[in-house]
């Protein structure tokens, strides 16, 4: 792996964590087959965005 620079800083190790078990197939087991198996990269844009949209259903 790459050393950390301004422009890829080092990531949080939550987000490594969460990206790994998503990789192993963690959270799949619990959707059914018809949703598709692609997603967007986990990094902390994502989490805000997520964060947000949640927060505007309560």
């Amino acid at each position: 792996m790459a050393a950390p620079t301004a422009a890829h800083p080092a990531p949080d190790e939550g987000l490594v964590k969460l990206e790994e078990t998503i990789h192993r197939g963690g959270f799949w087991r619990l959707v059914p087959e018809s949703v598709p198996r692609v997603y967007a990269p986990v990094d902390r844009s994502l989490l805000v965005h997520v964060d947000t949209c949640l927060r505007r259903l309560t």
